[in-house]
């Protein structure tokens, strides 16, 4: 694994900046919820509700930069939603949860490398170390290759004892990219202070059903963060 970067303090206010502020979404876009859009197998019914938010965002970065990947590297799994909305020919799943020994992200050592796509979800809360598992996963990545990841910025313990960060924040999020060795293509949030009312007052994730406005986004209490980013193209690389 390559030497871990540094930040120093111009570059944390950079990604601020750069990646942060110019992409804080509009507070009324999703209100109403398109719900027209509710028509995949993965049904918003019972489902989180900033996943769900995250997933719109993550279409709409999908189709109007026209990605689609050959090559993919699957923590996981293939049972995230996101699958549904990209165009993957291959892919290889790692799953931690099952084979830890083996497919230990923050350690990933497997044989096959040259990913053109990686996505690993509701995953660096859970990780002691994700960092390196950023790091690892940019080694096996080829160059331009796309990663994906989504993230509680605040969040109820689960998985115990494997919940070593209760969230990230956006900008935190960047500062990992950055340090593994990856382009910052965008960063994006979503928090609603109704849902984190309910969050905590009845200490389970709500869906949509349960908020008076769903879709509303509330730029000071965000709930969940997301990032595309690129590994750099090395010179004479395409």
């Amino acid at each position: 694994m390559k030497e871990i970067k540094y930040l120093e303090t111009d570059d944390v206010f950079k990604i601020f900046h750069e990646h942060v502020l110019p992409n804080l979404i509009d507070e009324w876009k999703y209100c109403p919820l398109p719900m027209e859009r509710n028509v995949k197998n993965w049904k918003w019914e019972g489902k989180d509700l900033p996943r769900v938010i995250s997933l719109l965002e993550f279409d709409e970065f999908i189709q109007n930069n026209n990605l689609s990947f050959k090559k993919a590297l699957c923590i996981n799994g293939r049972d995230d939603p996101e699958y549904e909305y990209v165009s993957c020919s291959d892919g290889l799943i790692v799953n931690f949860e099952d084979d830890c020994i083996n497919h230990d992200v923050q350690r990933l050592d497997i044989e096959e490398k040259g990913f053109d796509f990686c996505m690993l979800n509701q995953t660096l809360e859970h990780l002691y170390d994700p960092l390196s598992a950023l790091c690892h996963i940019c080694d096996h990545m080829c160059p331009g290759g796309i990663l994906y990841f989504n993230v509680p910025v605040i969040n109820l313990p689960h998985g115990i004892p494997f919940h070593f960060y209760s969230g990230f924040t956006p900008t935190g999020i960047g500062t990992l990219l950055e340090r593994a060795g990856f382009e910052i293509l965008t960063i994006g949030q979503w928090g609603n202070k109704e849902y984190i009312k309910i969050l905590f007052e009845e200490y389970d994730w709500p869906d949509y059903r349960k908020l008076i406005n769903p879709g509303f986004s509330d730029r000071d209490h965000p709930v969940i963060a997301w990032a595309f980013a690129r590994k750099p193209c090395t010179k004479g690389e395409k």
